[in-house]
């Protein structure tokens, strides 16, 4: 019996990219897709893959992978299908074996994901966040745009008239709150909590949300809503200090310290004893937060209008801070037996 199911490619040791499509034969299973080069037409290829080499089929939602053992290295196919019901379909007629190493790997990861569902199984305040920083951003914007030059331009960051409209930004920051240092180190100590709401630009917003977004919601679940929101608010003010302290004259505005914060808040969870994340997704959350905060950090030097002071002080004042914060992931019944 033969099956054929049309797929989008994403990560594959064959390099195919875009649509493609696999085919299930008894013995084999034929993978098809299109080869992208730089300059030059794709090249359409076709691999047979022995079903006695493949082991390790997973899904996650319409995606499938699985690992082919080869005789120098292991390959890895991975693909989208055009639903969840469709990828169930396809991994059934695979087979189920799974080598040791990855049988360990995704039972851990399945009992991590079993634990902060466990304990925190929504995410509050990063939606409160998300709401409260996009919503002063466009109030920001309603009000500046009623000015005289306050055109479409203004809620952007650019246009016609962004020589005019930088310095009305500028100086409607530090009217609602920015982190000017001259008035923070004079009687104004809380323009380091409302700086951390305030943004510069449309593009300055997005950023910083979706990082808040992207690594918000894990570490929320694995401090708590509480906890979280305290980190979230000891690393921003401590990102709001360095930069004073490095620059008493800055004008700063931005979440990217306290989002360095809960970062380094993370670290410091998964050096706690007995905190519950397992080896192997420690090692998946290394493997993605080191070089994010390496080209986040090398970036903040390169570009001049960075505040890397309140990223690198949010990192250490978050990493501090997630020591005292941190809690076991472990639930009850594990702690009985």
């Amino acid at each position: 019996m033969t099956a054929a199911f049309d797929v989008r490619f994403h990560a594959n040791s064959f390099h195919f990219r875009g649509k493609g499509r696999v085919v299930v034969e008894p013995d084999f299973v034929l993978v098809r897709g299109k080869i992208h080069r730089s300059f030059r037409l794709a090249k359409r290829a076709e691999h047979r893959l022995r079903m006695v080499d493949i082991v390790n089929v997973q899904t996650d939602g319409e995606n499938v992978m699985f690992h082919v053992l080869g005789v120098r290295e292991n390959l890895v196919i991975g693909f989208a299908m055009k639903d969840a019901a469709a990828a169930v379909q396809l991994a059934a007629l695979l087979p189920q074996r799974r080598t040791e190493d990855f049988a360990i790997a995704h039972a851990e990861r399945e009992e991590f994901h079993d634990r902060i569902d466990y304990w925190s199984p929504s995410t509050p305040v990063i939606w409160t966040l998300l709401a409260l920083n996009i919503g002063i951003y466009f109030l920001m914007w309603l009000v500046r745009s009623s000015l005289p030059g306050g055109v479409m331009g203004s809620m952007l960051g650019w246009g016609w008239n962004s020589n005019y409209d930088a310095v009305l930004r500028s100086a409607q920051l530090v009217i609602w709150g920015s982190n000017l240092g001259d008035r923070t180190l004079h009687g104004e100590p809380w323009r380091l909590f409302t700086s951390l709401f305030l943004h510069g630009s449309l593009l300055h917003l997005a950023f910083n949300m979706i990082a808040l977004w992207q690594v918000g919601q894990l570490v929320e679940r694995l401090f708590g809503s509480l906890r979280f929101s305290a980190l979230y608010l000891v690393a921003g003010l401590c990102g709001g200090i360095a930069s004073v302290m490095w620059n008493p004259h800055v004008n700063s505005v931005g979440a990217s310290g306290a989002i360095f914060g809960i970062v380094g808040g993370l670290f410091a969870f998964m050096r706690r004893e007995n905190s519950g994340i397992p080896p192997t997704v420690v090692n998946d959350l290394r493997g993605t937060l080191l070089p994010f905060l390496a080209f986040n950090l090398a970036a903040g030097f390169l570009y001049p209008h960075t505040d890397n002071a309140a990223h690198i002080g949010g990192l250490i004042g978050g990493w501090l801070a997630g020591h005292l914060l941190a809690r076991s992931l472990h639930v009850p019944a594990e702690q009985t037996t």
